[in-house]
């Protein structure tokens, strides 16, 4: 059946090692658009940060799917969907830090808390690794132990929030957050070093059937290329799904009818599409 709408992840899948898309991708997306092939822009980055990148990539998506799904916005940048975390249940999430560890009687962080709020990047802590991965434009605020002392009325409109550290660490975080929310919060790793949070129900694969349900368009229609675990959900609703070589081995294995393809670091998405579109 014919694919009428394309939906990629960000990193790992669109973007290259250095965060950025290749000219070549950039120019095999455009010729999508010329055959009037839907471009859905799908990632676990906050809207702020994505849209500087469409900016500078000349990219035109159709919809654009941000922080896992807690937004939608069309392509003129207008907001279609919002979903955010309580501010009572995301008071809680900033409290996290002292459950996981004592040490010598004090609790022990061993990860960094980062919230999305509206068009805000409060941390606890910079980490230029992770700065790094964003736009300039996007700078993240460092509050430092403030951080811990906000309250609900001051965690309105916060789309996402999430953890980065160890891979063993974020996993104990993750059964913890899992055991004690599971009814509010949905966590999936979108790297092996990072959580994401968002509400219950909030999942890239249902930002997929929103976008298809506004397009009047079939789920079997859809081909969704990604990386990690967060992608998960919409690679198994879609009619065609496509992995990437790069990606992580418990989504391979979570989703075996996926068609693995290049890495990113090698256009994967991009080959993959001529092949699909402009090959005949």
């Amino acid at each position: 059946m014919p694919i009428k709408a394309v939906v990629a992840d960000m990193d790992g899948t669109l973007l290259n090692s250095n965060h950025r898309i290749s000219e070549y991708t950039a120019n095999v997306l455009r010729g999508l658009k010329e055959k009037g092939i839907h471009l859905i822009v799908a990632t676990g980055r906050p809207y702020p940060d994505v849209f500087k990148t469409i900016h500078k990539c000349q990219l035109e998506p159709d919809f654009i799917i941000t922080s896992n799904g807690g937004r939608i916005h069309d392509g003129n940048f207008k907001l279609v969907r919002e979903h955010n975390i309580q501010p009572d249940l995301v008071e809680k999430m900033v409290q996290l830090r002292g459950l996981l560890g004592e040490n010598n009687g004090e609790a022990e962080k061993k990860f960094v808390t980062n919230i999305y709020r509206e068009a805000e990047w409060l941390t606890d802590k910079l980490v230029p690794q992770a700065q790094a991965a964003f736009n300039e434009e996007f700078p993240c605020q460092v509050l430092g132990d403030k951080l811990f002392e906000l309250r609900s009325d001051d965690l309105k409109g916060v789309h996402e929030v999430w953890f980065l550290g160890h891979h063993e660490e974020l996993l104990r975080l993750q059964a913890f957050i899992t055991r004690t929310f599971s009814s509010e919060l949905c966590c999936t790793f979108s790297l092996p070093y990072l959580i994401d949070c968002v509400p219950a129900g909030v999942t890239k694969g249902n930002g997929v059937r929103e976008v298809a349900e506004v397009l009047n368009m079939k789920l079997e229609d859809v081909a969704c290329f990604g990386d990690g675990m967060n992608d998960e959900s919409m690679l198994k609703i879609a009619g065609k799904a496509y992995i990437m070589e790069n990606g992580q081995q418990e989504l391979k294995d979570a989703v075996p009818h996926g068609e693995v393809i290049g890495s990113n670091t090698d256009d994967g998405v991009a080959k993959k599409l001529e092949e699909l579109f402009f090959s005949h």
